[in-house]
């Protein structure tokens, strides 16, 4: 190769008149340079023997014109590019949790936040709320429901209202005309209780005639036995409910419970043919639901300002505070006003999200788990499919330059690398990594766009370099540079090459310093 055309291909690659002292980053460059380099730096020697005269002297007087380069001492960064996609990220669908009629939908290509709608079914809005948990039941303040059973038999004439509360005295039904009475005791009703009976429920009973009133001047002993007084209270309290006043209390014309009640629910109407066993539900006391559900429907309501006026305490338990604060955000939202929060209500999902598709269309019927929305992150991300032998390149947490179409670079963090591999029908392993931009205005507009993806994966600072085009590979082995003297004659000095980067190489040498003019064709 003549020195002119080492000229040339020094040109193609590199602008000596304009180069950096310190570049901010570089494309990696491989050890391939090495063939070409070996054949310019023979071509290079024989030159420089040719014009000392072919001696063996290492100087030259040569006074042909040289293409020179200072030695300078700079920092190399090598840096490994990966092709890459901007997008957006692909997460789970939507499913509803309520059955019937879709009758909204978020259109695709919507961001929806906390508090906001994602779709209605039946005219019945299901907001977003953040929260890393499901809604897998029922919370509120809660009763805790328990089943009424009969002992009487007959026709049903007569039923207490749902959601009335019986204390002790009250009617709770009526079977062929005549009452069936709450009186408190923890011994269930299990016989007649008649004069010359003796017993727990006896007593029971008595102290329930008290409470009512009856036998003002205490003729009546607590005692257990049924005895005469008993017996005439019995039938005074019986005239007074319209029972038969009879003196007894047959099987089933009481029910004894352990304090006041509300009836939930009947299981049976009025008309209906009974002979003893379950007639419907009641409940003694109202529970709140505690746990990490409510602790994040708590949160949620907080943040969106709805927190009973300050009372509410953010706790994981669900009181009258909490309640109130329900309540309060149900009339807001447009749902069912009952201060309680059901499956299929409302969705729990880490954050915002973005709508990327609908799956179902208003007018469809759907069903609980029937997938609604498609969603994606609502924020652009770099995939990456990381092949197999650079996996070690990249972890979570790194720092990367993402060079969008225009060649507009953008700082990102890879927030994700998948732990296991991926193979494609080629064969190809991969391990999918996804990457955040520090900027993202800068991403506006771009979706499923290639990009390049460049990874620091080497470092040398405050190294000596030189040109990669002034390395030249001696006959013998090794490397060495031709510096040019301040007569103008040259010598070779030997030299090991380090981190190529930028069209420079790092070398050592005990020979060579940092202002040193080296031949670079």
């Amino acid at each position: 190769m003549t020195r002119d055309a080492a000229t040339d291909e020094k040109d193609e690659m590199t602008d000596t008149n304009d180069r950096p002292a310190a570049p901010r980053r570089s494309f990696r460059r491989h050890l391939l340079w090495i063939v070409p380099l070996a054949l310019a730096g023979v071509a290079a020697a024989v030159w420089a023997a040719a014009a000392s005269g072919g001696g063996g002297d290492e100087e030259s007087t040569a006074t042909v014109a040289l293409d020179v380069e200072e030695v300078i001492v700079t920092d190399l960064t090598e840096v490994t590019t990966f092709g890459g996609t901007l997008g957006f990220d692909e997460g789970d669908p939507i499913a509803a949790g309520l059955a019937g009629t879709l009758t909204a939908a978020v259109a695709e290509g919507d961001v929806v936040t906390e508090g906001e709608t994602l779709f209605v079914v039946d005219d019945r809005p299901v907001p977003l709320l953040y929260g890393d948990t499901t809604v897998w039941r029922d919370m509120g303040v809660l009763p805790d429901l328990e089943a009424l059973n009969l002992r009487a038999s007959g026709t049903v004439t007569a039923l207490g209202d749902e959601g009335t509360v019986v204390a002790q005295g009250g009617v709770v039904l009526e079977v062929d005309d005549a009452p069936i009475v709450a009186l408190y005791g923890d011994i269930p009703a299990y016989r007649m209780l008649r004069r010359n009976v003796e017993g727990g429920d006896v007593a029971q009973l008595q102290a329930a005639l008290h409470a009512l009133g009856y036998d003002p001047d205490g003729d009546m002993d607590e005692d257990g036995e049924f005895g005469w007084w008993t017996e005439y209270y019995v039938e005074e309290w019986q005239a007074d409910i319209g029972a038969p006043d009879d003196g007894r209390v047959d099987l089933g014309e009481v029910i004894f419970v352990t304090g006041p009640f509300t009836i939930e629910e009947w299981s049976l109407d009025v008309g209906t043919q009974v002979a003893g066993g379950p007639a419907g539900s009641i409940w003694f006391t109202a529970e709140g639901t505690e746990g990490d559900d409510v602790l994040a429907l708590e949160a949620a309501l907080a943040r969106l300002g709805f927190d009973a006026g300050g009372a509410m305490e953010v706790d994981g338990r669900f009181d009258a505070a909490t309640e109130e604060a329900v309540l309060a955000w149900q009339a807001a939202t447009g749902m069912e006003e009952d201060g309680v929060v059901s499956p299929g209500e409302i969705v729990f999902l880490p954050g915002a999200v973005r709508v990327s598709d609908r799956l179902s269309e208003p007018g469809a019927a759907v069903g609980a788990g029937s997938a609604v929305l498609a969603t994606s992150s609502d924020e652009s991300v770099v995939t990456v499919a990381l092949p197999a032998a650079d996996q070690s390149v990249l972890a979570a947490g790194d720092r990367v330059v993402i060079v969008l179409p225009d060649d507009t670079e953008v700082d990102g963090t890879v927030t994700f690398k998948a732990e296991t591999a991926t193979i494609s029908s080629q064969g190809n392993a991969t391990f999918e990594v996804v990457i955040a931009l520090d900027d993202l205005s800068a991403a506006e507009g771009l979706d499923q766009a290639p990009v390049d993806v460049e990874v620091i994966t080497g470092r040398a600072d405050g190294v000596m370099a030189v040109p990669v085009t002034a390395l030249l590979a001696l006959a013998e082995g090794g490397y060495a540079v031709e510096v040019v003297q301040t007569d103008g004659s040259t010598r070779l000095v030997a030299v090991d090459p380090g981190m190529y980067a930028d069209g420079l190489v790092e070398v050592a040498s005990d020979g060579l310093a940092p202002g040193d003019r080296v031949v670079a064709p």
